[in-house]
């Protein structure tokens, strides 16, 4: 990642996806997938977002933040939103109120016009793995959108 970038990026409110950017995609055995994805496999016994691993150059990076211009927006099911907000506020400190579910990607560009419409004293950037989101959020709206690989370098 740039310095240019991450100096702009400490000026706005980052908001960041969570499954495959704050969290490793890990969900399987040697593999990302999971063939299940229900309440059972997210119960408060097996709870997948307890052995996730955080990425320690994002919390690097969260860790320089101020703590309220760091956000979350994620696609969630109401049975694993406690779980995937636990894994957020454990293992990166990001407030629980900044913590936005959707429950599908196309929402998240409501969820940031919302946030903005709300937090008009920054821009707003979004981190995202899947550049479908990003460029339907860098098309319908007013906000940086970065790819989870603009942070292999910091």
């Amino acid at each position: 990642m740039s310095k240019q970038l991450i100096d702009k990026l400490k000026d706005c409110i980052v908001v960041f996806d969570v499954d495959g950017v704050l969290a490793a995609y890990e969900f399987g055995t040697n593999c990302h997938y999971a063939s299940v994805w229900d309440e059972a496999f997210i119960s408060e016994t097996d709870n997948p977002y307890c052995n996730i691993n955080p990425l320690p150059k994002l919390q690097q990076f969260i860790q320089e933040m101020n703590p309220e211009d760091v956000y979350v927006c994620s696609v969630a099911s109401p049975f694993e939103m406690e779980a995937k907000g636990g894994f957020v506020t454990r293992n990166y400190a990001i407030r629980k109120e900044n913590i936005l579910f959707v429950d599908d990607k196309t929402k998240k560009l409501e969820a940031l016009l919302k946030l903005k419409a709300e937090r008009n004293d920054k821009p707003i950037a979004i981190v995202d793995d899947t550049v479908k989101t990003l460029d339907q959020i860098f098309n319908q709206g007013d906000f940086l959108t970065i790819h989870i690989s603009s942070f292999f370098d910091f």
